[in-house]
């Protein structure tokens, strides 16, 4: 395939242009995993693309498909990004839950006139630009999410994270918080009781710094969901493990250094990208341009 490799920003990430418009999904699993290793995050820029073209290149690179019950479904694997128009925080995607997948991709079907442009964060370059205090301070102990998910959530993801698997549910129906279990056994980080109207609460143990699970060398990434947000969910109660607060003056810091390190995508029309989810934060700026279409897939690698 005919393509150009060029940076990104003037400290990381990948723009690979197709210089024939070739299909996007003529791109080898073993390319765009041995490039995202390096580099964090990929725009794939200049190639045939459409909704298909997206969906198989996902598929092909994964090893599992991951959805996110509270958005539109576009298919099996494409998600159509609809959360609202404010700006959107730092976050890895699902960072919060214990289903955190290790990829996450984005298909611009249609960029933004002005604005509204996808941002990331490479959290390598924040935890090496973290005060050693602060450094030492989000190292000593993991970061604790609690929240509530309605019923119809939680039973939506659970119905689809099982599909192909000998135990999966035959209908929505008939999905029980015993197939939400299945998917966290073995997880000491994860406890999720289930109330009585149905919806589920969870607490979840994470650290906040974290080796990428697509470049396993990379073993200290400030890579979490502190500043993310809580769209089409309740918002979530953020706390160190043992209870306390994170201290204001320790998410200032943090906050200022991701600030340096975050960067807009530049949308063009029919963009691709791919971020280790477990490494690079993306967020949103706020939507000025309300034609924006863009779309989202999240996937694992085994």
């Amino acid at each position: 395939m005919n393509i150009r490799e060029t940076a990104h920003t003037r400290v990381g990430g990948l723009i690979v242009t197709s210089l024939n418009e070739g299909d996007v999904d003529l791109l080898s699993k073993t390319y765009l995993l041995t490039q995202l290793a390096e580099h964090g995050y990929l725009v794939l820029r200049g190639f045939n693309h459409s909704i298909d073209h997206f969906s198989q290149l996902v598929r092909q690179s994964s090893g599992r498909i991951s959805l996110d019950p509270a958005r539109s479904f576009n298919g099996h694997t494409a998600q159509k990004v609809d959360a609202g128009f404010d700006k959107v925080g730092l976050h890895c995607e699902n960072g919060n839950s214990p289903f955190w997948p290790d990829l996450c991709w984005f298909y611009c079907q249609h960029a933004p006139t002005q604005g509204s442009q996808t941002t990331v964060c490479d959290g390598k370059l924040v935890y090496e630009h973290l005060s050693p205090a602060a450094q030492r301070a989000f190292s000593a102990q993991e970061i604790m999410y609690t929240r509530r998910v309605e019923e119809q959530k939680w039973k939506t993801y659970a119905f689809y994270a099982l599909a192909s698997q000998e135990n999966a549910p035959e209908s929505l129906a008939e999905t029980t918080l015993d197939h939400l279990l299945s998917l966290t056994a073995g997880s000491a980080s994860t406890r999720i009781t289930l109330n009585d109207d149905g919806s589920i609460h969870y607490a979840f143990q994470t650290p906040a710094i974290r080796a990428s699970r697509v470049n396993r060398t990379e073993r200290h990434n400030f890579a979490n969901s502190i500043f993310g947000p809580s769209n089409h969910y309740e918002k979530p109660v953020i706390t160190f493990a043992n209870g306390d607060d994170i201290p204001a003056e320790l998410l200032a810091e943090a906050d200022a250094v991701c600030d340096r390190f975050t960067f807009d995508i530049g949308w063009q029309h029919g963009d691709i990208v791919l971020i280790d989810n477990t490494r690079v934060m993306h967020g949103r700026r706020r939507i000025e341009d309300k034609a924006r279409t863009i779309f989202n897939a999240l996937s694992y690698l085994a």
